[in-house]
């Protein structure tokens, strides 16, 4: 059974024991199947049975058994926390690494760079910054890409009629 760091106990969570899970960027866990943690303590891997897992804007909001107390949790904080990799989830390919990219349309030219990459929704979405400060929300997908250039960092784009000019009229 082999394990993988996932992140650190970053902080206690009201005064039952209860800590902050916060994972490492990029990874992401099974929280509804996994069972338990390891805690890095004294350069050993020692286990933690979970007997709740939700999560919250930072991590996870984890309730390990034996930790009843503020005093105890408070031992765990800065501690490496290690999970068996049954319960950590591939990596999906993200679009975030678009973030930076320059948008080039078809008609408008260069109309600015993507600030944001929301994958939150089934329709993917950027948020491109015009020249202007204008934020421009463009649908992106397939239908509208004509060219990915990784070397040059740009992303040849066909949107809408209208939609870019809709966001440039104010």
């Amino acid at each position: 059974m082999t394990t993988e760091e996932i992140g650190y106990i970053s902080k206690t969570h009201g005064i039952k024991g209860h800590v902050i899970l916060r994972l490492n960027e990029l990874v992401q866990i099974n929280d509804t199947a996994i069972k338990s943690v390891f805690l890095e303590l004294n350069g050993s891997q020692v286990p933690y049975f979970i007997e709740d897992c939700r999560p919250n804007n930072t991590g996870y909001i984890l309730k390990l058994e034996t930790i009843e107390t503020i005093d105890t949790s408070k031992k765990l904080i800065g501690k490496k926390a290690f999970a068996l990799t049954d319960f950590i989830l591939e990596e999906e390919e993200s679009l975030n690494e678009f973030v930076g990219y320059a948008i080039l349309d078809s008609k408008l030219g260069n109309i600015g760079n993507i600030a944001e990459v929301d994958e939150k929704t089934e329709n993917v979405i950027i948020k491109v910054i015009h020249p202007t400060g204008v934020e421009i929300i463009l649908p992106f997908n397939d239908d509208f890409i004509i060219e990915i250039d990784d070397d040059m960092k740009t992303i040849e784009f066909n949107a809408p009629e209208g939609l870019i000019e809709m966001y440039l009229q104010s």
